[in-house]
């Protein structure tokens, strides 16, 4: 009980954690989320390429998903077991149950993190869809919807990839998803 004694310093160093596991599931694990969607034929989803086909990277970083996980919800568990023994009659070991909540909470910020991250690409290639179809329609060439959606998907793959081998994938994916130079709509006064 010596050790419950001294975390009345420690007590909230465990909550502070969950902020950086918030940014490592948006900035690193994005790829694992990713994946799923470009199974389910999503077009802005980007696999940056060290993340390609078959990369042993995948099973790491969903290891140190679930690692990280269990070690923030461990150490906030341990804050509730000192919660319990400071100021209420309960056993104190009954405190480790809540670690199963913590758990839950870090599903849920893994969710919220790679729904922003999912958010932030979603835009960044609309603006590019977007761009193609002014392209296409200011030059005079109307093409089928498909070849300007392949279009889009080309153009944004690229300029991911370009970005990504200069080192600057997320500052490029971040300009283009907040960007306010929106290509017009030719055809929105026509109709």
């Amino acid at each position: 009980m010596q050790f419950l004694d001294r975390l009345d310093y420690v007590f909230w160093i465990p909550l502070v954690l969950w902020v950086p596991l918030f940014f490592w599931f948006m900035r690193c694990s994005y790829p694992l989320f990713f994946k799923k969607m470009v199974k389910k034929g999503k077009k802005w989803a980007y696999m940056p390429e060290k993340f390609g086909k078959n990369s042993p990277r995948m099973a790491i970083y969903r290891l140190l998903n679930v690692l990280f996980s269990l070690v923030v919800s461990l150490s906030s568990s341990v804050g509730v077991v000192w919660a319990l023994n400071k100021w209420t009659q309960v056993p104190a070991v009954y405190g480790f149950a809540s670690a199963i909540a913590f758990l839950v909470l870090a599903m849920v910020l893994y969710r919220l993190a790679v729904g922003k991250v999912a958010v932030i690409f979603q835009s960044a290639y609309f603006l590019e869809y977007r761009r193609a179809h002014y392209e296409s329609d200011s030059k005079g060439k109307m093409q089928s919807e498909a070849d300007i959606h392949n279009r889009a998907i080309w153009s944004f793959t690229k300029n991911l990839r370009h970005a990504e081998s200069h080192g600057r994938l997320w500052k490029y994916v971040n300009a283009m998803a907040k960007t306010k130079k929106i290509p017009p709509d030719i055809l929105a006064g026509v109709y």
